[in-house]
C-alpha cells in the first residue's frame, strides 16, 4: 500500500469513527441519522462493523472478559484474648514467648485476666 493510500485509509477511518460517535450521541435512529446526514445506511453499518474490531471503546455485544486476581492468603491465625476488662489482646503468630509470658503475668497482677 502506498503512503497516499495509507493516509486516505486513515482519513476514512477517522471520518467514519466520527460519524459513528456522532450518531451514538444523537437521539436519532441510525436510519434517521443517515438520512439527515446524507449517508448510506449500508455504508454506516459496514464501517461500524469494520471499526468495532479496531476501536477499543466500541460497544460490544459480548461481555468483557474477567481477569482473575490473586489475593495474598494468610493462613496464620491470630490469637485473641478477651480480658475481664473487656479489652482484647491480639497475639500475632511468631510473637516472642518470653514477652508474652511477661505481658500475661503483668495483666494477672492487675487483675485484668
Amino acid at each position: 500500500m502506498s503512503k497516499k493510500q495509507e493516509v486516505h485509509n486513515t482519513d476514512q477511518r477517522q471520518f467514519w469513527q466520527m460519524v459513528i460517535d456522532t450518531c451514538k450521541e444523537s437521539d436519532l435512529s441510525i436510519a434517521a441519522f443517515c438520512k439527515k446526514e446524507g449517508i448510506s445506511v449500508a455504508a454506516y453499518y459496514y464501517w461500524r462493523k469494520k471499526l468495532v474490531g479496531s476501536h477499543p471503546k466500541s460497544n460490544r455485544k459480548t461481555p468483557p472478559a474477567f481477569i482473575e486476581v490473586a489475593l495474598p492468603q494468610s493462613n496464620a491465625a491470630v490469637l485473641e484474648l478477651v480480658l475481664s476488662s473487656g479489652n482484647t489482646l491480639r497475639i500475632n503468630p511468631g510473637a516472642d514467648n518470653k514477652m508474652l509470658i511477661d505481658v500475661l503475668s503483668a495483666l494477672r497482677q492487675v487483675d485484668l485476666c
